[in-house]
């Protein structure tokens, strides 16, 4: 009986191993980076781009005026705001700097800032700047991640943690064109393009990595990298729209 029961401790081990084994191995270690390499660009959308049609705001018109589409902002010279540059392949670098807040406010129907990147362990917090009310419904695709929908009254702050990587769209269900985005790594080597679609991530310890961008109306590009210490590597990008899915 005793040498059954070890049996099967030692297969309840051993499938706890096989399930914490892959977190274990691809598991973010935190390092002193010293003499890091930086990575920066340009991010740009290919040929022209028409003008984007109105939002359809159709409640609370005395609050909600003048709300913007910001689903492609191309800025001079053909720059993407609001790209959100990743480095892929990272399993250890400088820390992440725990506890951060990222603040998502509701400002005269519109949520903003409306891209935002963040990393696992930081926290985004909510808050209503209108005189009337709002929602935060997130739909993240990783099963990890415990959805939630916010109701947001006037005035109202509510703090959410992040606990697993991937895209997160947020979008108001009291006002259907209010949308945000939230990009979460393991990691902190992310940036958001401004409005000329520069980024800059720096502090890379040596290594062969992938640089991936991803936008909300664009297709997703990726480019190997090799981080050297100390350089600074310039990559650009030129993304297309998205193909159409065939209904």
């Amino acid at each position: 009986m005793k040498t059954k029961q070890k049996k099967l401790g030692g297969l309840g081990l051993a499938a706890l191993l096989f399930v914490a084994l892959p977190r274990m191995l691809y598991a973010y270690e935190e390092i002193v980076v010293k003499d890091g390499g930086t990575i920066r660009g340009t991010v740009k959308v290919e040929g022209k781009v028409g003008k984007l049609p109105p939002l359809q705001v159709t409640k609370y018109k005395e609050v909600c005026k003048d709300v913007p589409n910001e689903s492609l902002i191309v800025g001079p010279g053909q720059g993407v705001r609001y790209a959100v540059v990743t480095l892929e392949g990272m399993t250890k670098g400088k820390a992440v700097e725990k506890e951060t807040a990222h603040e998502l406010d509701n400002v005269k129907c519109r949520f903003l800032p409306h891209v935002q990147a963040a990393s696992i362990g930081q926290f985004i917090v909510f808050k209503n700047s209108d005189p009337i009310l709002h929602t935060a419904h997130a739909f993240f695709t990783s099963e990890q991640q415990p959805q939630f929908n916010v109701g947001l009254f006037p005035g109202r702050v509510s703090r959410k943690p992040l606990i697993t990587t991937g895209v997160a769209k947020i979008q108001c269900e009291v006002h259907p064109w209010m949308t945000a985005y939230i990009v979460v790594t393991d990691h902190p080597y992310h940036a958001v393009t401004d409005s000329y679609g520069e980024y800059l991530i720096n502090d890379i310890p040596a290594g062969s990595y992938r640089v991936k961008v991803w936008h909300e109306s664009l297709a997703t590009e990726e480019k190997p990298v090799e981080a050297k210490a100390g350089a600074t590597i310039k990559m650009d990008f030129v993304l297309r729209s998205k193909p159409e899915v065939k209904k």
